[in-house]
């Protein structure tokens, strides 16, 4: 009887044991997801489409005074006119849960672009142009 006793008392703690060891599993890698700003300040953008009223007015280098922007971390920005290399300095700000890019030029023009869509790869923006239509822009990550 003893002898069952013991057996029973060392598979309960055997069993007991072998069920709290925990097997450690490599830590999956978190997926990185980059913030507005961290996507906005991330190379430059080259603007490549233009729409006004929902029709496409201009494409690549045939958009008429075609630029860049480059949007730096401190909160300050430079656009470059493609035709000819000159620069020109800004500040910008992401507003309204990073939905209004507000930018000021360097004439002190203040202006807020609707962002529609604002990927690592695409900056699309809208606003009333001075004709009063919607006009959108459309600009591609250049790292």
């Amino acid at each position: 009887m003893n002898s069952f006793r013991f057996t029973l008392l060392a598979l309960a703690l055997t069993t007991i044991s072998l069920g709290s060891c925990k097997k450690d599993s490599p830590a999956m890698p978190q997926p990185t997801t980059m913030t507005a700003t961290q996507q906005l300040t991330t190379g430059s953008w080259r603007l490549d489409q233009v729409k006004e009223a929902g029709q496409v007015t201009g494409t690549g280098a045939n958009i008429k005074d075609q630029y860049s922007l480059t949007f730096r971390s401190d909160g300050t920005y430079t656009q470059k006119i493609l035709s000819d290399g000159s620069t020109y300095p800004g500040t910008w700000m992401l507003m309204t849960n990073n939905t209004v890019l507000h930018l000021t030029d360097n004439k002190g023009t203040s202006t807020d672009y609707t962002v529609a869509n604002l990927s690592a790869t695409e900056l699309r923006y809208s606003f009333m142009n001075k004709n009063g239509a919607t006009e959108e822009r459309t600009f591609s990550a250049q790292m």
